[in-house]
């Protein structure tokens, strides 16, 4: 799930916005946050790189690792991406492994609601469905390639397995239209975004808000075309950070990590100066010397992100501007439209496919890999150039004219396999405990397991990667504590690692009401927004011919913990009353379908097996103090951690995925085993691990970054 975006569907486009995408985009193929985690590692993983090296060196001192093939070398805790993934790479690579989730259902923060009543065969029910946790995937974003990547490599496992009714298939997700609505403070009525570029939204003194006219007075000063000085700040904000990044990585980054601890509010207020206006600057403002209004900051905040959200770390922030340009066609800068995907029918779809495949025998060969990789663009193809035509795209999806077809391998032909089960639902790890003797003097990991049924065991793995968010280390279980023997620096960051609350709500209605706006079934109505609690509300990219439908109210922080507090139906209360707020020509409790829990409802604030977040959002100092020790090994290698915490990805899939890979590569190497670290490159793709001192190409690599 994202949890930031460049530019809210509140806040109208302008000029100064558009100009600061180009900038983005100047380097569309570079992948910003790998060479952002690369940075951090390098410069402020001191204890990190100390440790990999200490434990490398101790792994050629051990006794040789006496375990049959056919027996487990990793033990994987939780089945979210990050496990999976983790999984899906050592399956290709002929390594044993498996997996243990405590619900009964896999996937971690990737969850599809359906109603009882969904049925997909039937026009006007198979929209009853939506995404409780991620919900899209940026579609040409070069760090989020290797997340079709996978679709594509298990659609092949699929296929020769003959099960391709489980097949993962993209559809396009509608980010934005011209007449999705907002509605702030009061406003008479709600007004569509195409109309809002120059509305000060009733925050100026005028119409009873509380900031002066000179910031939501329009003016041309600067700038071609009439805008509201107050909509130009973030431009200014971000653009030193995003041109120094785009001169060069290293120097941008240093320059962007003297911030460090600051939180977007504080940077804001205490480092950015009127002055840094330049050409918007209006004397009428204040002298330049001066820091922004507080009330001129909190409107930044309502419209951009959400209450509460501007507390989380100033990097997170710029980085995430960067990284949301991604979101565009890099093979045509002049193209300014934002591409996304979801998956069809459901993300869930998605984790199910990666459990069908993990317990085959046989998974994802290297010709799969490649071919999988070369039809994103994440390498080039037969002829030497980079193309994008993905073979699980609904048409709806297919990218413009614009973008170069792939040339692709074919992948070599292989038998169907025997299945092999790997994964383990309804089975919790209450506790790992670290004992040298196991295996021979070689050292593992001891694994407590509680099944369903109250049935305990323990097992003896090498290995064990965890992937659990940081809230599930607390249990909850009487003589098990994760944080035993762990180190100061892990135990630590896993207490302190920051975690953002998120609400998210399902409401069916009879009748489709807001599909009559403007006739826009066939390109999306993109997002509403308004400063009510509910602050969104996410329209449906599917389902438009139906008679009835689902809207879906999205918020996070400080709006989401208010909405969780709520009971049940008080929190689809206040959902009606915000969707009613948005339409108020409409008779929203007419058309609502009834309160009845998982038939019409879904209202989802954190639950048991998210530990009290729905995903890692930094606050200041923790990308410089916390992030490298959440990397880091413990107990000389045999325990690794993963999870989107543990990457610069916060809140996308992609995230969980590197630091699945990471952790594999960790594990490898302790193994000694290059030969592995080598096919697992051909087949996933040489992402930017942390690790930088791993071997020549790794280290080249990085030099190319940071030039």
């Amino acid at each position: 799930m994202s949890y930031l975006e460049f530019r809210s569907p509140a806040q109208p486009e302008n000029t100064s916005s558009e100009l600061l995408q180009k900038k983005i985009q100047q380097k569309p193929q570079q992948s910003i946050k790998r060479a952002f985690s690369d940075f951090v590692v390098k410069n402020y993983g001191d204890y990190y790189l100390k440790q990999l090296k200490q434990q490398r060196e101790k792994a050629k001192e051990r006794p040789e690792l006496q375990l049959d093939d056919s027996l487990p070398l990793v033990g994987i805790v939780g089945g979210g991406f990050a496990g999976m993934y983790a999984g899906l790479i050592l399956q290709s690579l002929g390594l044993e492994f498996e997996i243990f989730e405590a619900s009964d259902r896999v996937g971690g923060r990737i969850d599809t609601w359906y109603s009882t009543n969904y049925d997909p065969n039937n026009t006007d029910q198979a929209c009853l469905y939506g995404e409780v946790g991620g919900m899209r995937v940026p579609q040409f974003s070069a760090d989020m390639l290797p997340v079709q990547q996978l679709t594509i490599a298990l659609n092949t496992v699929l296929s020769r397995n003959n099960l391709n009714d489980q097949m993962v298939n993209w559809r396009k997700f509608y980010y934005s239209s011209p007449v999705q609505r907002m509605r702030y403070n009061n406003m008479q009525a709600p007004i569509e975004a195409k109309d809002a570029g120059l509305n000060p939204l009733n925050f100026d003194t005028n119409n009873g808000g509380d900031i002066p006219e000179v910031w939501l007075t329009p003016t041309s000063q600067g700038c071609s075309a009439p805008y509201l000085p107050i909509n130009m700040i973030l431009e200014k904000v971000n653009q030193p950070f995003i041109e120094a990044i785009n001169e060069s990585f290293k120097k941008g980054f240093e320059m962007l990590m003297q911030h460090d601890d600051h939180s977007m509010w504080s940077y804001l207020s205490n480092v950015f100066t009127l002055g840094d206006l330049g050409e918007y600057y209006q004397p009428a403002m204040g002298d330049k010397s001066a820091h922004l209004p507080y009330n001129v900051i909190s409107y930044l905040e309502t419209l951009n992100v959400g209450t509460g959200m501007y507390s989380v770390s100033f990097v997170e922030m710029v980085i995430a501007v960067y990284d949301w340009g991604g979101s565009k066609n890099p093979y045509d800068k002049a193209d300014p439209n934002i591409y996304m995907v979801t998956v069809d029918k459901g993300m869930q779809h998605f984790p199910d496919a990666c459990k069908t495949v993990l317990n085959l025998q046989d998974g994802v060969q290297i010709t799969d890999g490649i071919a999988a990789q070369q039809f994103v663009g994440m390498i080039p193809g037969q002829k030497g150039q980079k193309g994008y035509s993905p073979t699980n795209l609904t048409p709806d999806a297919a990218p413009p004219s614009s973008v170069p077809k792939a040339d692709p391998i074919v992948p070599s032909p292989a038998p169907p396999s025997a299945e092999k089960q790997r994964v383990f639902n309804n089975t919790k790890v209450n506790n790992l405990r670290y004992e040298s003797t196991l295996f021979g003097g070689y050292g593992g990991m001891q694994v407590d397991l509680t099944d369903t049924d109250g049935n305990s065991q323990t097992k003896d793995y090498p290995f064990v990667i965890s992937t659990l968010p940081n809230g599930n280390y607390v249990n909850g279980s009487l003589g098990g504590d994760f944080f035993n023997s762990l180190s100061f620096e892990k135990a630590r960051a896993l207490r302190e690692c920051n975690y953002m609350p998120s609400f998210k709500a399902f409401i069916t209605f009879n009748d489709q009401f807001w599909a009559k706006l403007g006739e826009r079934q066939d390109a999306g109505l993109g997002v509403g927004t308004s400063d009510r609690s509910n602050r969104q509300i996410v329209y449906p990219s599917y389902g438009y011919q139906a008679q009835g439908g689902v809207l879906q109210i999205y918020c996070w922080a400080q709006d989401a913990e208010r909405m969780g507090a709520l009971d049940d139906q008080a929190r689809v209360n206040e959902c009606l009353k915000g969707i009613q707020y948005l339409y108020p020509e409409v008779d929203v409790q007419a058309a609502f379908a009834g309160y009845e829990p998982e038939v019409t409802t879904k209202t989802w604030f954190w639950d048991n097996h998210a530990g009290g977040g729905a995903f890692a959002l930094y606050k200041p100092g923790q990308f410089k103090n916390l992030y490298p020790a959440l990397l880091s090994p413990e107990f000389n290698g045999h325990l690794n951690l993963a999870g989107e915490c543990c990457s610069v990805h916060h809140g996308w899939i992609v995230g969980a995925l590197d630091s699945g890979y990471n952790a594999v590569f960790n594990i490898l190497r302790q193994l000694q085993r290059e030969d592995l670290i080598d096919q697992m490159q051909q087949t996933w793709g040489v992402l930017s691990y942390p690790d930088i001192d791993s071997k020549a190409k790794q280290t080249e690599q990085l030099s190319a970054y940071l030039s």
